[in-house]
């Protein structure tokens, strides 16, 4: 029944213009004004399509990749700065994450990054996204969002699951970008064993991964194992520094270690020669089972 007053409505009118994200990609005018081509890179886990991705990043002069945790970013600034991105050779390469940044050359061409992280401002020659899928997070997806509309890259990889093909398609369409799709396939079988290890650690053997899911699980698994069969064991998950567990990722594929206990955090960024993968439990708990 009262009149709003002209300073409170131009007020909700901006909010409103703040909250309205259905034409996002209007924010990023630079990247609208090339046509980029967008490369999607779909497959399971160990189909090559990262690594795929990775090359092409390594053959650029300049570019960036992105990962959704520290712990990749990492892996992949490490894995260009000692020369094991195909056969690119060395390549100087940055770390930025909203955790730490290593500067080794600020002329470098090349940057390791979290998604949040991004240069969105820098034109690249060439950008990979990785973990794609997680474009439809409720918490983190418009990272990936703003990654991939606003990313100015004359090339954009981007890597992850066949669920999201259609999704980005239509990005592509709806901002006039070139996309094409390449789809891989595991380079190994992955096979359910037909039988567990019924509780019974005493039957791990040399080159096996145990994964369970809290840092307390990790270490009592350790002293479990040890003792019933004497075999050394290395611990990775993500809580740990990413030197150290990249440390003993190494041991345990040169045969320092027998066995590796770790958390599902080995899914991201680490390269481990395992053979059987036995999950302690379907759900966390703080004890061993």
């Amino acid at each position: 029944s009262h009149p709003v007053p002209d300073a409170t409505l131009y007020q909700l009118h901006q909010l409103a213009d703040l909250a309205d994200r259905r034409y996002h990609y209007e924010a990023f005018p630079s990247a609208r004004q090339h046509r980029r081509r967008l490369i999607l890179h779909v497959g399971p886990t160990n189909s090559g399509k990262t690594h795929s991705a990775l090359v092409a990043l390594a053959r650029a002069r300049t570019g960036a990749y992105a990962g959704p945790l520290r712990l990749l970013a990492h892996e992949v600034f490490s894995r260009f700065n000692e020369g094991k991105i195909g056969d690119e050779g060395r390549r100087t390469c940055n770390l930025v994450t909203g955790e730490e940044q290593r500067i080794l050359d600020p002329d470098t061409g090349l940057q390791s990054c979290t998604v949040e992280m991004f240069p969105l401002s820098k034109h690249l020659d060439v950008g990979v996204i990785d973990e794609i899928q997680m474009i439809g997070d409720p918490q983190r997806g418009t990272a990936w969002t703003a990654a991939v509309v606003g990313a100015l890259c004359d090339e954009l990889h981007l890597c992850g699951e066949e669920s999201v093909v259609d999704l980005v398609q239509r990005i592509a369409a709806e901002v006039g970008d070139e996309c094409v799709v390449k789809r891989y396939h595991r380079l190994s079988p992955l096979v359910v064993a037909a039988h567990s290890l019924d509780g019974d650690l005493s039957r791990i053997r040399k080159g096996d991964c145990l994964v369970t899911f809290s840092r307390s699980n990790i270490f009592a698994f350790k002293r479990a194992i040890e003792e019933k069969t004497g075999l050394r064991v290395a611990v990775a998950y993500g809580g740990l520094p990413p030197e150290v567990r990249e440390e003993q990722a190494r041991a345990f594929n040169e045969g320092g270690y027998d066995v590796l206990v770790a958390s599902d955090a080995i899914g991201m960024g680490l390269n481990l020669s395992v053979s059987p993968v036995s999950y302690t439990h379907l759900r966390a708990h703080e004890t061993p089972e």
